[in-house]
């Protein structure tokens, strides 16, 4: 009879297995079985670092537009005279830097100048990568600066710092022109309007014999 108890003890482990499998497959198909989950992290920028983001748009000012934590590879390409190896092998060494603000043209948007902005005593993580940018942006011609993350800055200094990065660029930059009021559009419409004659022909046109 032992054989026995051991078949019918073989027989319950198999018909459990099978169980706990489809009770499985069941839940599965009821709730499906998350890989990845994320949540939103606290701040995407501290008060240091929002702190430098509206002292470098003041200082700027309208013609231009600042962006926080643009990532290098999507300002910098490889040179185009490098081949392809030494091309991807450059464009894979920014894999993960950032500027942490970049100076554009508010009229394209054109790139104009990288701002790297450190704690007053970096890391020598930290300086390697800001050596690394700095040189990519040489290369590149991206004018950069430097500002140190502080609780307070000098307007006057940081701005001349800004202007003179965004001249060295060499791209002339078309200023931002104000929004017309309606009633300048509409009286300015009429005034083209009136200094044309019906039949298509300036005021100062003789008519043809």
């Amino acid at each position: 009879m032992q054989p026995f108890y051991i078949m019918v003890f073989a027989a319950g482990l198999v018909a459990a297995g099978l169980l706990f499998r489809v009770l499985g497959l069941f839940g599965r198909l009821i709730r499906p079985r998350r890989v990845l989950a994320y949540q939103r992290r606290d701040e995407f920028l501290n008060f240091q670092e929002r702190l430098c983001l509206g002292t470098v748009e003041e200082a700027v000012g309208r013609d231009f537009r600042v962006f926080s934590r643009v990532a290098a590879g999507a300002v910098l390409a490889g040179d185009v005279m490098l081949g392809r190896r030494r091309r991807r092998a450059a464009e894979q060494a920014l894999a993960g830097r950032m500027f942490d603000f970049l100076v554009c043209s508010a009229a394209d948007a054109h790139p104009l100048c990288a701002v790297l902005a450190s704690p007053p005593e970096p890391s020598r993580r930290r300086r390697r990568e800001v050596s690394e940018l700095r040189s990519a942006c040489t290369d590149a011609g991206l004018p950069v600066v430097e500002l140190a993350l502080a609780d307070g800055y000098e307007l006057t200094a940081i701005r001349q710092q800004l202007l003179d990065a965004i001249e060295s660029a060499e791209v002339r930059i078309a200023p931002t022109p104000d929004p017309m009021a309606a009633d300048e559009e509409s009286l300015l419409a009429e005034l083209a309007a009136a200094m044309q004659e019906p039949d298509g022909r300036g005021p100062g046109t003789r008519p043809r014999r």
